[in-house]
């Protein structure tokens, strides 16, 4: 949260914010709970934003930003977003705060093991499907600094998103895990990608995530600062509501189903049915619900699908650079795990691991063992957007 007299004086890129937590029953007096911590940097046309704050379902919160200007950090939109206190109340049934400003964490010492975490946040889902969002926001609490949180205390004392019937509903293995990963610690060797080195760390992209300062007497949120992007095989159009990949009347673009795919958290594009031949698709960022009028142009997808063989090249915009990107290619509209369920988390996408070549700018896929028409999900996420 942040002081609003603090943040008039302010000329410069640095606010002081402090926190409250995430436990909804508490009865913790403010006064009680307030702590310094340290100094983060606001970003500049997101000082004034309004938040609507929503259960999440992939994530602990939900959160819907708008008013934001464009910047190369955050957008208008919902994302994932977790708290990092514990302790106190906040109000997250459709609860909307306005005037609000969003800092971004970088290089700030304090946020580093969250950011690192969340670096390697998708690596560790995709080797363990049976993770959740709760082992995540356990591990926040576990890596701030800024109050003690002990995942053995009595149940009856832990945050009630983490509890249930009696019994804590998180994997305490899982956030120990995590924990040593994000610490190097050598029991975290063992993950398929990861092997806790230093090595892997200074050649790793490192994620900034953004804190929502909400109001003095309400809990600030953390959420990732990049933007997320999908390949459009479509032809423009879009319905009166602004949505675009209509299937079957919209190009190759068949936008996500509706629930419980679609939702504005995990919208996107499966681009097909795709014959054999030559394709170039657009990638879109922050175009939430297939929205194209919200999205921002951030790249082009070039497919050449020939001798069951598929060359696929993500190439960045200028001004802009891939943090993450992920590829699904195959005779399924939609990706599946090994249990046949349908899953929407690029993550785990069955094509991610044919990567060829890869750069800031250009990342090459090569699939093979291909027949027949397929489908291409293309997705990346973002960062470093130029104005249009």
């Amino acid at each position: 949260m942040l002081y609003r007299g603090i943040l008039a004086l302010l000329v410069l890129a640095f606010t002081i914010i402090t926190f409250v937590a995430c436990d909804v029953t508490s009865e913790k007096a403010l006064d009680e709970s307030l702590e310094p911590v340290p100094n983060v940097t606001a970003i500049e046309g997101a000082e004034n934003a309004s938040v609507r704050v929503n259960n999440g379902t992939t994530s602990n919160f939900t959160v819907d930003i708008q008013n934001v200007e464009w910047n190369t950090l955050i957008s208008n939109g919902e994302r994932e977003a977790y708290c990092i206190a514990w302790k106190d109340p906040i109000s997250r049934n459709d609860a909307i705060y306005e005037e609000v400003g969003v800092y971004s964490t970088e290089d700030d010492e304090k946020f580093a093991d969250i950011n690192r975490l969340f670096s390697i946040k998708n690596e560790l889902m995709n080797n363990d499907p049976e993770l959740t969002w709760r082992e995540i926001q356990v591990a926040i609490w576990v890596l701030a600094p800024f109050q003690d949180f002990d995942m053995n205390m009595p149940v009856s004392e832990l945050p009630e998103e983490v509890r249930s019937n009696g019994q804590a509903n998180f994997d305490k293995e899982k956030v120990q895990f995590i924990v040593d990963a994000v610490l190097n610690r050598s029991s975290a060797k063992t993950v398929e990608g990861f092997d806790g080195s230093a090595d892997f760390w200074s050649f790793k992209k490192k994620k900034t995530m953004c804190v929502i300062g909400t109001d003095k007497d309400t809990q600030s949120l953390i959420t990732p600062c990049d933007e997320t992007a999908f390949a459009y095989g479509g032809n423009h159009d879009a319905d009166y509501a602004g949505i675009a990949g209509i299937p079957g009347l919209d190009g190759y673009a068949n936008c996500f189903p509706e629930s419980p795919f679609r939702a504005p958290a995990r919208w996107g594009w499966t681009n097909g049915k795709l014959e054999e031949g030559e394709y170039e698709f657009p990638l879109y960022a922050g175009a939430g619900l297939c929205n194209l009028s919200k999205g921002q142009y951030s790249g082009d997808v070039k497919i050449d699908y020939n001798d069951g063989k598929a060359s696929v090249t993500f190439t960045a915009s200028d001004g802009t650079s891939f943090l993450e990107t992920h590829l699904h290619v195959s005779n399924h509209p939609l990706p599946r795990l090994r249990n046949g369920r349908i899953t929407l988390a690029p993550g785990q996408y069955a094509s991610n691991d044919d990567v060829v070549s890869i750069t800031e700018t250009e990342v090459i896929y090569e699939v093979n063992g291909l027949d027949g028409d397929v489908y291409v999900i293309a997705h990346a996420v973002m960062s470093g957007y130029l104005s249009d």
